[in-house]
């Protein structure tokens, strides 16, 4: 009977340890490690996805901060990050890298597009245009550049340019490629630029600023491009092949393509059939550039935090989101 007993306590033990053992499996299987992108942006349509993620279909996301460049896609290849948000193809060279779609070895996949269509140039504001009525293109930067000096450029224009190495804006390249006679700043940051920028532009100083789209700093300030060349790739300029020069009209003596920007992931995290529903949802996740400006400028304007905008949005376009999860 005591063995009988024993017995009986023993099954509820092992039922209940293979129960615990389930829900604990099972909530492994539910969490992921997100890169944030280092500009707002990028955030903004990160935090669109995680919020769905979270909210809809139960994972658990840790948001990781981590600068943009190689070191990513190469940690992401290891397994440290299950997904990497808003890719410009123009920027990054990790696509005909690492994943097959664009030429790459796999290591990675394309989760889709995101809808959202970036466009990069150089901008000078309107006051200096309206001010000298000469200049057209970026073919006059020269002319003008005694306007854009500063102490630290000297007898050089100077360029507030693309804030961060990782981006691969190769600015100072172009420059010189191009023959426009202005040294590219560096200084860091996202915040960091726009902040130079906005300092010049209460002043009513001149100044060049390589700037994207959507941004809410064309809420903030009266910009125009200089319409840098179109663009027109090179094959060899990756970092593969040394970044042989294909010469000038050929990247990076060009302008930027027009960048459909889409997610990434490990795919050995993706192709796991307990994700399925997830990475269906991340190909159809598609909004508007209309969308991240608005939420932008509002960001920009009261200081919100990103997530709590993108929750308010979320909350008032329940239509388009779920959309995604059919």
């Amino acid at each position: 009977m005591k063995f009988k007993y024993m017995k009986s306590v023993l099954s509820v033990v092992f039922a209940s340890f293979v129960l615990v053992l389930s829900v604990f499996q099972a909530n492994a299987d539910k969490r992921m490690n997100v890169v944030v992108p280092d500009w707002t942006g990028g955030e903004i349509t990160c935090e669109i996805a995680v919020l769905i993620l979270e909210q809809e279909l139960g994972y658990d996301v840790d948001q990781i901060e981590f600068p943009s460049g190689n070191a990513a896609w190469e940690a992401a290849i290891a397994g440290d990050f299950d997904m990497m948000c808003e890719h410009w193809p123009s920027y990054t060279e990790g696509d005909t890298t690492f994943i097959a779609e664009f030429g790459g070895s796999g290591e990675m996949i394309s989760l889709g597009t995101t809808g959202i269509v970036g466009l990069s140039d150089y901008y000078v504001p309107k006051y200096f245009v309206d001010a000298n009525p000469d200049f057209k293109t970026w073919e006059d930067l020269n002319k003008y550049k005694d306007q854009f000096a500063t102490i630290e450029s000297g007898s050089k224009g100077r360029l507030i340019g693309c804030p961060v190495p990782g981006w691969n804006c190769y600015d100072q390249i172009r420059l010189d490629m191009l023959g426009i006679d202005f040294i590219a700043d560096e200084l860091g940051s996202e915040a960091a630029a726009l902040a130079e920028a906005q300092g010049a532009y209460k002043r009513k100083e001149a100044f060049l600023l390589y700037l994207w789209e959507p941004h809410w700093a064309f809420g903030a300030m009266d910009l125009v491009p200089v319409k840098l060349p179109a663009n027109k790739s090179c094959d060899t300029w990756t970092e593969a092949d040394g970044y042989k020069d294909c010469g000038l009209g050929f990247w990076p003596a060009t302008g930027w393509a027009e960048d459909h920007t889409f997610n990434s992931g490990n795919p050995n995290f993706w192709n796991a059939p307990e994700h399925a529903a997830a990475k269906a949802m991340m190909a159809k996740m598609n909004f508007e550039n209309i969308h991240q400006s608005t939420m932008l400028a509002e960001i920009n304007a009261t200081g919100r935090s990103v997530k709590d905008v993108v929750q308010e949005w979320k909350d008032n376009n329940e239509d388009i989101w779920r959309a995604w999860l059919q």
